[in-house]
């Protein structure tokens, strides 16, 4: 007799249907949640929205966590606001915010680039004066 055989064998005597019953760590739907952290809170309270704030059109509000850190501005923040306007399920609500994200980093290199040529006649007038003393 085979070693596998003889555990059947062995278990012969156990009721096998509903084995599971009591233990079941692969259904943790069946168990009531727990808390993460004892000092987590019951029930997340919702930001409250502010003016000119985007939301997704198949939402009724915004959902409870959202970001203001980055305010929409310019053209950008104007291509945004008419994607929000498009539902999510047509590609050019995607593709507008896909243009809306190129055109914020052209706008900061532009603006990268003129804080550069402001600073330049700083520079050389800097090093025209120091010449100067220099020369002296």
């Amino acid at each position: 007799m085979s070693d596998r055989h003889q555990q059947w064998q062995d278990h012969l005597d156990r009721p096998v249907v509903g084995a599971d019953l009591h233990d079941r760590p692969g259904a943790p739907m069946e168990h009531p949640p727990q808390k993460l952290t004892p000092t987590a809170p019951d029930r997340i309270e919702p930001m409250r929205p502010r003016r000119g704030l985007t939301h997704r059109r198949e939402l009724r509000g915004m959902t409870p966590v959202f970001g203001t850190g980055q305010p929409l501005h310019s053209i950008s923040g104007l291509l945004r606001r008419m994607a929000y306007r498009i539902p999510e399920s047509r590609a050019r609500h995607w593709m507008t915010l896909l243009l809306a994200d190129r055109v914020d980093v052209l706008e900061h290199r532009i603006a990268r680039l003129v804080k550069v040529v402001a600073l330049v006649p700083v520079g050389v007038g800097a090093v025209v004066l120091a010449a100067r003393v220099l020369r002296r």
